[in-house]
């Protein structure tokens, strides 16, 4: 037995030693698998980190680039130019702004013009000029040039170091207009390389696989930026090879740390990325595995010597025991495995809990508890919301000795929610007193969510807001919502079985549901808008999705339809569309909708060979309703007229209102002009008659101009220029009237034109002068004054009178800087006649109706008198009849205050006009000034002399001197004398002259 004994031992000292060789040598194997296992992960790391950057970084490259593309095509020609950035500044870099807040990794975008000026800017920044940066000359020089990129540079605008995308912006025809650029900043590639995973000595890059240069690196390295990759570095050597992306072990030349990296030639872009994760990191990894290993090896070793040594004692005597016990055990491990149930025991009241594995497993306690497993283990593993509720739960089952049932919620480390299902029951002595409590745990969590989800869908299926329908294959109706029954009428039980086309208003066509099966089976989806029927017969629109629901084999199980009555969007959007098409106060159609029927009607008239008139009405004196009534009123006046004009022509006439007070009428088939005259006539009447609005009796009158396909023009834009030309004429024609358009009215509207963008330029050209004509003193004979005329030296057209620019300087406002220029020149002249010794002259200066009610002529006049030093009694203001009378209120106030300083007064082309002789009483005149008119009849007319006799008559009994203006001849001016006339002024002593030419005229004069 011994010798049995012996060998068994010698045996089991030899398989020792066998199974110590063999395990040393399995874990060389291991860590050996392990090292190459580590090294090979990593390289799939930085590979697939490599990828990832690569895909990022390239979608970003690509939104720049179709966005840059987009703003291309968006930015207006004219906003290039120096002259229009005021113009479009705010709307441009409105949406450049919008674009940015859409693109997180962008700075900003930049428009640049030819010169290298930054024009627009979102992001904030300086407006600086750019034309020495390689990202504006490369596109710049090159057309070819598609999308361009800089170097990394500190940019200008921000301050801040960013790679800059650019692209050049051209005409048709090729011209340079300038550069479109997106601003993409170093911080953003820190946001983008925080998501990858390469370690605490891992680095990431960014290269120029055209310049070979660094954009960024990650960890930052100073100086490293822009900095060249060495010509014969491994991973720069095989792209040029032509290979796209691999793997490379090497010593980086940014830093020198050794690493293993991923590398990715970018597709579109002159770009390649690189991953790099060191090989301390690596190898660190593979160490703790090494240091693991070796100590879990020696724990076994130390262990298996004790293992094998209490074996020899006990292997025998146990053996069959503890095979049977294990057999046992595992069968009832293996059945709570599958039942994903948990025993235990809890000896109460230690509280020490007995378990099986299963139920750790369950509650995910480490196994290092396991062997000294207490009750407050596992009640730390419940969900902080239920456990006061275990906790009564066992208190009632020890208090009441009767069988418990429990589910409630289990909170792991992890955040996770398990849900568990505890059964248990009280074990006690034969005294009674309580033992221990036995019971079981199951994980329900599967359970629990399958019913919370069937819950949920059910929920929303209930509460949705959306009609919902659900069919089976067949398409009988399975069941539906609440929100069906409201928007269609029909309760469940009346839907429930039938076929949904029950619904079917009729309006949707074979076609259409045909399309609508096909989308089904091709797709297992559709979307559209349908027409159904409520209940009550009520029609309506609903926009409907339906998908289908199919089983493991692919067969159609339900069809899901969910949809809502879209009744109040297309209400909407008719009433949008009328909005879009007609005038909002009137109703009338609106510039847009009559280019669109003006359109269409011309093509029809270019088909038939027939005639299409376009009338273009302007209401006489509106403004002055509007302003004084108010624009209330207005509105109400434009609304009647509106509907007068819709009254006075056929339905198939088209009448729309372009804006404020002007109107076009558009009418087709018309054989010959006189009918476009007789509905003109009628226009006229109607709009002429009286109108009795807010208790007003109101006048107003139309001048009307008309053009006619073909005669006045091929397209909708010519005619529309000549009849506004033609209404232009028939203003001048006095108003209330209509009138054809011919060509010379064109060449009158273009010359005003012409006037009106020189007239623009002429006072900052100093293109203007004054020349002045002498008034002298009949008696005798002496110059008394001059009268300051304006005149404009046209570059082109040479010296212009008056009548040819007044006017229209009047219409666009321009005669109130010109006026106030005339009393500076005028006065600064008089200024420089008084140094010359004529101490004693006045200067006599015309006052246009703006200037008159500009309220703040008099601070004006006080400002020039002082600033030249003037005395108010030498200068005087010419202002006419017409002006006098329009606010005759006002213009006794102004008057006034101007006679108050000491300027002199006087009433220029008296007789023309309609004064009011009260008024004139009123107003605090000096002189009068007889019109030339009637001066040119004396000798030729009884009347003309007897008017001059009474006007001179009537001024000098107001205590007011006479200058007449346009003597011409001596029997003129001996006529005058013998009337008393005071002063005068004309061809007969002087034209108006020049400044330097008045002093030697006066000079002569006084000899």
């Amino acid at each position: 037995m011994s010798e049995q004994n012996a060998r068994y031992g010698y045996r089991l000292w030899v398989a020792l030693i066998a199974l110590v060789v063999g395990g040393f040598f399995l874990l060389a194997y291991v860590l050996w698998s392990a090292y190459r296992d580590v090294w090979a992960d990593a390289q799939l790391v930085a590979s697939s980190q490599a990828e990832m950057l690569d895909a990022r970084f390239d979608a970003t490259l690509r939104r720049v680039e179709a966005t840059l593309g987009d703003l291309a095509v968006r930015v207006p020609v004219e906003a290039y130019e120096a002259s229009e950035v005021d113009h479009f500044r705010a709307s441009i870099e409105g949406e450049l702004e919008r674009m940015r807040q859409a693109f997180p990794e962008v700075a900003g975008f930049r428009v640049i013009n030819v010169t290298g000026d930054l024009l627009y800017r979102s992001g904030g920044g300086e407006y600086t000029n750019i034309a020495d940066r390689s990202y504006f000359r490369i596109p710049k020089e090159n057309p070819e040039a598609g999308l361009v990129f800089s170097e990394v540079l500190m940019s200008r605008i921000t301050g801040r170091p960013a790679l800059v995308a650019s692209r050049a912006v051209r005409t048709r025809d090729g011209r340079f207009l300038g550069v479109i650029s997106a601003a993409i900043e170093l911080s953003y590639f820190e946001v983008l390389f925080r998501s990858a995973r390469v370690g605490a000595a891992g680095a990431l890059a960014i290269w120029r696989s055209d310049l070979h240069a660094l954009v960024v690196h990650h960890p930052p390295v100073p100086g490293a930026l822009n900095q060249a990759l060495d010509p014969q570095h491994p991973i720069l050597l095989r792209l040029l090879a032509g290979e796209r992306q691999g793997i490379a072990e090497l010593n980086a030349q940014v830093d020198g740390v050794r690493r293993v990296y991923g590398f990715r030639q970018l597709e579109r872009y002159p770009f390649f990325v690189q991953a790099g994760l060191a090989k301390e990191d690596v190898m660190a990894v593979w160490r703790q595995r090494v240091l693991l290993v070796a100590l879990l090896g020696g724990v076994l070793f130390v262990g298996l010597i004790l293992v094998v040594i209490g074996l020899y004692r006990s292997q025998r005597r146990e053996q069959a025991v503890t095979h049977e016990l294990r057999r046992n055990d595992e069968r009832l491990n293996a059945a709570q495995r599958i039942a994903r149930l948990g025993s235990w025991e809890i000896e109460w009241p230690e509280r020490r809990v007995r378990c099986s594995a299963e139920l750790f497993r369950i509650f995910e306690i480490p196994e290092a508890v396991q062997p000294i497993a207490q009750y407050a283990d596992f009640m730390a593993h419940v969900h902080p919301d239920d456990r006061e509720r275990v906790d009564k739960s066992f208190e009632e089952l020890i208090a009441t000795r009767q069988p418990m049932m429990l589910k409630h919620r289990l909170l792991l480390p992890d955040g996770r929610i398990k849900h568990v299902l505890e059964c248990g029951e009280l074990e006690v002595s034969a005294g009674g007193v309580p033992l221990k409590v036995i019971g079981t745990s199951q994980d329900v969590t599967a359970e629990q969510e399958m019913s919370s989800q069937m819950q949920l869908l059910a929920s929303a299926v209930q509460y949705s807001g959306e009609a919902i329908l659900i069919t089976d294959a067949d398409n009988r109706i399975v069941t539906v919502n609440p929100a069906f029954t409201e928007l269609t009428g029909y309760e469940a039980a009346e839907a429930i079985g039938r076929n949904p086309s029950f619904l079917s208003a009729g309006r949707t066509t074979p076609e259409e549901y045909a399309q609508l099966w096909s989308s089904l089976n091709e797709r297992g989806f559709w979307q559209g808008e349908i027409w159904d029927r409520r209940k009550d017969g009520g029609v309506y629109p609903k926009w409907m999705s339906i998908s289908v629901i199919r089983n493991e084999e692919g067969s159609v199980r339900y069809y899901v339809a969910h949809f809502t009555d879209v009744s109040s969007e297309r209400a909407a959007e008719e009433r949008l569309h009328h909005i879009a098409h007609h005038d909002v106060l009137t109703g009338l159609f609106n510039r847009f909708s009559l280019k669109g029927h003006l359109d269409q009607a011309l093509a029809a008239a270019r088909r038939d060979g027939s005639r299409v008139a376009l009338l273009f009405i302007d209401l006489d004196r509106f403004k002055v309703i509007n302003d004084t009534l108010g624009h209330h009123v207005g509105d109400e006046l434009l609304i009647e007229v509106g509907r007068r004009l819709e009254e006075t022509v056929r339905d198939s006439d088209v009448v729309a209102r372009l804006g404020g007070d002007e109107f076009v009428i558009m009418l087709t088939g018309i054989e010959h002009s006189s009918a476009t005259a007789v509905v003109a006539e009628k226009l006229v009447f109607n709009i002429g008659r009286s109108y009795q609005i807010g208790g007003f009796d109101l006048y107003t009158s139309p001048s009307i101009g008309i053009a006619i396909y073909p005669i006045d023009g091929q397209d909708g834009e010519t005619l529309m220029k000549n009849a506004d030309a033609a209404m232009y004429h028939a203003k001048m024609a006095g108003r209330n009237n209509f009138q054809f358009f011919d060509q010379k009215m064109n060449d009158a509207a273009v010359d005003r034109l012409k006037i009106e963008h020189s007239l623009r330029q002429a006072l900052a050209n100093e293109e203007f002068c004054l020349h002045y004509q002498p008034v002298i003193e009949l008696p005798s004979g002496r110059v008394r004054g001059v009268e300051a005329l304006v005149r404009w030296q046209h570059p082109e057209r040479g010296l212009l009178a008056p009548a040819r620019f007044i006017g229209v300087a009047e219409e666009t406002g321009l005669i109130q800087p010109l006026g106030e220029w005339v009393l500076w020149a005028a006065c600064r002249q008089l200024a420089e006649f008084r140094a010359a010794g004529l101490t004693d002259l006045r200067m006599a200066i015309n006052i246009s109706a703006i200037q008159m009610r500009n309220g703040n002529l008099p601070l004006l006049v006080r400002g020039i008198l002082e600033a030249y030093d003037l005395p108010a009694e030498q200068v005087m203001f010419e202002i006419t009849e017409s002006v006098a009378m329009e606010q005759p209120t006002e213009t006794v106030r102004i008057l006034d205050l101007l006679h108050d300083m000491g300027v002199s007064l006087a009433i220029d082309d008296f007789g023309t006009g309609y004064s009011s002789l009260s008024y004139l009483h009123m107003f605090p005149l000096d002189h009068l000034k007889l019109d030339r008119s009637f001066v040119e009849e004396i000798g030729q007319s009884t009347d003309g002399s007897v008017i001059c006799d009474a006007t001179i008559g009537l001024a000098h009994s107001l205590g007011l001197k006479v200058v007449a203006e346009g003597i011409e001849t001596e029997e003129q001016l001996e006529y005058l004398k013998h009337i008393g006339c005071d002063m005068g002024q004309g061809y007969l002593f002087s034209r108006p002259i020049p400044a330097e030419q008045v002093i030697d005229f006066i000079r002569r004069r006084a000899v």
